[in-house]
């Protein structure tokens, strides 16, 4: 192994890495190995063995064929794929046992120190794809996650992680180059949110099925109110696999989404007393290409713990159709050209937030409603009716401060949800809150603005600030597009968010937050 390796010396004394490298790499997310952050203690080297055996059991280590998978830990940029999986093989449900799996969730991370970003692309599961296994036999026209399936029927879960990474190597991104494979179930995916203390989540909008046996509603049931909140356990699962309202492409972005909040659950308290849980929990979780090494655990750490506090850039996969009708079922589909500039912006792509001062809009004489000036119209931007004010006024009665309300909206957006509610801190201190929804499209688009007494949630940790204008801002965002813009009136904390596939330009965005006024 290349890169940093352990000398001979190394082998006599406790390495340099410090419990901030090795938390962040156990403690936070679900995506490579969950890491955490913060200490200076250091750890010796016969207790890192046992973590990494904890965390990479040999019994879910995959020996991937020559050529699928490079490993190099050269201290460069990695690219690793992220299988989700819906496998039960220990569930009490026998039917459940024996269902061939799916790859529920496809997704490459690249951790680039270079650009100084992480990169995440999730490939639609309806893309169309032709599947060749190594044996020869050949399934044209299929969507791409029946090759995590028809390899698993072939071979287990091996077989499934090895023909999933074949196939977008051959027929999706031809010249992708993938450092490492992570196969995560579901019941792994409960276990290990659990073990984190679950995932504070920005809830878009009301998620709602209840399922009564009938076709339109023959989806897992849920019900989750918009807003700032706590999801745990099975909860959790049904945010991020929700679909039958929308489209993949917004499923995968609120997969993407809940990622970049559940990198931020990292509590400062009690890491000694979670190691040992949280690896455990980790390798029951995941099977992957990693070996149970005190060496790779340090390269894999090293190479994690810079992101957490680097953008999380959204790389969007580029397709030719979203809902292409073949063999009665709807396909996405794209093009060798497209293929191509969505992996080169996947690996090359770098973007910046840019902020300029928006032009005040003009007033009317009505309270808090601009009238269509030039500038707002340009931005797609008009006064917000006041027809739904009325709403936001009941629901200031039951939030202690001061209620702001935008009095811009997007052209087409439709306030639809107001909802004053109360949510607990990792103290469990109980703070108010309040959320107003406006859907943008009606597959999956909305924008939510939030206030809270709450001054610091996990959502702004790693939040840039910059002035405009008389108020200082604090972003949340992927590299180039605002995904969250906030700031602190007094004892409150007010934000903006974006729709989970970021419709709202960054000026929109900077308008609409500056349009916020009290209610009287």
């Amino acid at each position: 192994m290349s890169g940093y390796p352990l000398t001979p010396q190394d082998d006599e004394r406790p390495p340099s890495l410090g419990w901030s490298m090795l938390r962040r790499f156990l403690l936070a997310g679900l995506l490579i190995v969950l890491l955490s952050g913060g200490a200076t203690a250091t750890l010796a080297l016969n207790k890192i063995t046992d973590i990494a055996e904890e965390v990479f059991p040999k019994l879910n280590e995959i020996n991937a064929p020559k050529g699928v998978v490079t490993p190099e830990y050269n201290g460069g940029a990695q690219t690793f794929l992220i299988l989700g999986s819906d496998r039960r093989v220990g569930s009490k449900d026998a039917a459940d046992r024996s269902n061939p799996p799916h790859s529920d969730t496809i997704l490459l991370v690249r951790f680039d120190p270079e650009q100084g970003q992480t990169s995440v692309l999730s490939i639609p599961r309806d893309l169309m794809v032709n599947i060749e296994t190594r044996n020869g036999e050949s399934y044209p026209k299929e969507k791409i996650n029946a090759a995590y399936t028809i390899g698993n029927k072939l071979g287990g879960t091996k077989g499934g992680m090895v023909l999933a990474a074949e196939t977008i190597e051959r027929e999706v991104f031809p010249g992708l180059k993938l450092n490492g494979i992570v196969d995560v179930s579901f019941q792994g995916f409960i276990r290990v949110v659990d073990t984190l203390g679950c995932a504070y989540v920005n809830v878009d909008h009301h998620y709602y099925n209840a399922n009564i046996g009938s076709t339109e509603t023959d989806y897992t049931s849920i019900n989750l109110q918009p807003g700032y909140q706590k999801l745990c356990y099975e909860n959790a699962l049904d945010y991020v696999r929700y679909r039958h309202t929308d489209s993949d492409f917004v499923r995968v972005a609120r997969q993407q989404d809940f990622l970049r909040d559940l990198r931020e659950q990292i509590s400062p308290g009690n890491e000694l007393g979670q190691i040992d849980t949280v690896a455990r929990a980790v390798g029951h979780a995941i099977s992957s290409t990693f070996h149970s090494s005190a060496g790779e655990l340090i390269e894999l750490a090293k190479l994690i713990a810079f992101s957490q506090t680097k953008p999380l850039r959204q790389v969007k996969f580029q397709s030719a159709n979203v809902n292409f009708e073949f063999n009665q079922g709807s396909y996405v589909t794209t093009t060798p050209a497209l293929a191509q500039a969505t992996l080169t912006d996947f690996l090359h792509g770098h973007g910046q937030v840019t902020v300029a001062t928006p032009k005040p809009p003009a007033h009317n004489s009505h309270h808090g409603h601009h009238s269509s000036s030039s500038s707002t119209r340009a931005l797609n931007l008009f006064a917000t009716p006041s027809s739904g004010e009325s709403e936001v006024v009941r629901a200031a009665l039951a939030v202690p401060f001061p209620v702001l309300y935008p009095t811009l909206q997007t052209g087409q957006g439709v306030q639809q949800t107001v909802r004053a509610y109360t949510l607990a801190d990792q103290q469990g201190k109980v703070h108010h809150a309040y959320d107003v929804v406006w859907e943008q499209n009606v597959l999956g688009g909305y924008y939510d603005f939030e206030g809270t007494d709450w001054l610091n949630p996990p959502l702004f940790a790693h939040a840039r600030t910059q002035k405009v204008g008389a108020r200082t801002y604090r972003l949340v965002d992927d590299g180039s597009h605002i995904h969250v813009i906030g700031w602190r009136s007094g004892h409150v904390l007010y934000w903006l968010t974006n729709t989970l596939l970021e419709e709202l330009s960054n000026a929109q965005m900077l308008a609409i937050a500056g349009s916020a006024q009290t209610l009287h």
